[in-house]
């Protein structure tokens, strides 16, 4: 009988164990989906081509920039995976208290600095001015393919300090749901797919007779709500982090 007791707990702790790392997975892919660099980068990269190549060239330039978003992705995330398996499990998982609290005070941190330095008053975003130059000139030189593929792999490398801790909790929850090796690369190729809609979104916008400064004002006008949901992801993330060790 007191073991009858205990069954409807232990039932509730399982569920909860488990919805833990899908939560904080969908948390990670819904912010990975809303991050604005890379959307505003592939406009203004599209704006150049559309003006220099036909429409057929312009949108095979446009795959392979998509193209080489989703390879950083992909890499990135199996560059930590890599690291993270060759380490013993018993330290890097979301079971260990250190790490969670110490990626909970990353995000924490992270949605205060996005709601208040990821956007900038005149509708532009947190870097600086230098590496906004080169982001802006470098879709003249895209003569090609390569180039395009190119510039979609470096164009994410900027917005890393919000990206590298989103794909390293990821990781852990993925490694927390106990899949297979084979459904843990399907899920991060999926993940690296997700992340790269908005860009899609972009180019049908652009086809849907938009042009740059219909971009541009869009941005703006939305900029408070996507300040004030980015940080909110961040924050629930951090919650959901530290929620998950009394589970």
């Amino acid at each position: 009988m007191p073991n009858l007791e205990l069954q409807p707990s232990l039932c509730y702790n399982l569920n909860m164990s488990a919805f833990a790392p899908v939560g904080i997975l969908i948390l990670s892919m819904l912010i990975s989906c809303i991050l604005m660099l890379v959307p505003g980068i592939f406009a203004n990269f599209f704006h150049y081509a559309s003006g220099k190549y036909s429409r057929k060239k312009t949108d095979d330039l446009s795959l392979f920039f998509i193209l080489g978003v989703e390879t950083m992705v992909v890499l990135f995330f199996f560059l930590i995976a890599t690291i993270l398996w060759a380490l013993p499990l018993t330290t890097i998982n979301l079971n260990n208290p250190i790490i969670v609290w110490t990626l909970a005070g990353i995000f924490f941190a992270t949605s205060l600095v996005t709601f208040f330095l990821y956007f900038r008053k005149n509708g532009s975003l947190f870097i600086s001015r230098k590496t906004a130059t080169m982001l802006i000139n470098r879709p003249k030189t895209v003569k090609n393919r390569s180039d395009a593929f190119v510039f979609g792999l470096i164009s994410g490398i900027p917005e890393l300090p919000f990206t590298l801790p989103i794909y390293f909790v990821a990781i852990l929850s993925i490694n927390s749901i106990s899949l297979s090796p084979f459904s843990c690369a399907g899920l991060i190729i999926l993940y690296a797919f997700l992340t790269v809609c908005p860009l899609f979104i972009t180019h049908t916008f652009f086809r849907t007779n938009h042009n740059l400064a219909d971009f541009l004002k869009l941005r703006l006008k939305n900029q408070p709500f996507f300040r004030f949901f980015i940080s909110l992801l961040y924050f629930l993330l951090a919650v959901l982090l530290i929620g998950s060790l009394n589970l």
